[in-house]
């Protein structure tokens, strides 16, 4: 069994979509444990409202490619149209950030994620999970203390499935 980590962001019916994608990603894989709620001021674009983000660590067999094709389903099915404007408001984003057998790149996959370093939404959760790991030599703790001062989040409690 491989290991990947699942980042899940919305800013549209957040708690809603985020339950939609915990039980979707729980039928379609072993769900090994999730992160805290984070929200966080928008990423790229500012003018929508602040997001919803998480991370699940899930268990498969599946190769990156195919891992893919059923976080994408499952965008789809939250009403996602691929496209929107380029980091705009979303009712469901689906990304690979890490996977337990390294690096990938391929026209469709990358794994690390391409911007997991400036994304502290991806970083304070893969911290809860997997602790101060490095990625592409630098700490996660590090890359949280330099992101901290110019990214707003704080975590949410709501009540996940």
């Amino acid at each position: 069994m491989m290991e990947y980590l699942i980042a899940i962001g919305t800013n549209i019916r957040k708690e809603e979509n985020l339950k939609l994608a915990l039980r979707r990603l729980s039928q379609e894989f072993r769900i090994v444990s999730l992160s805290s709620v984070y929200e966080s001021e928008p990423y790229g674009y500012p003018h929508q409202p602040n997001f919803y983000n998480m991370m699940v660590k899930i268990t498969t067999d599946l190769l990156p490619e195919k891992v893919l094709d059923i976080l994408q389903g499952i965008e789809m099915e939250a009403g996602r149209a691929r496209n929107e404007l380029r980091w705009g408001p979303r009712t469901l984003d689906l990304d690979i950030v890490l996977w337990s057998e390294g690096e990938v790149e391929t026209p469709r996959v990358k794994i690390p994620h391409y911007d997991l370093k400036n994304r502290l939404f991806f970083i304070l959760p893969l911290i809860e999970l997997e602790g101060d790991v490095e990625i592409g030599g630098e700490s996660l703790f590090h890359l949280a203390r330099r992101l901290l001062p110019y990214q707003g989040i704080k975590k949410v409690e709501i009540e996940l499935p």
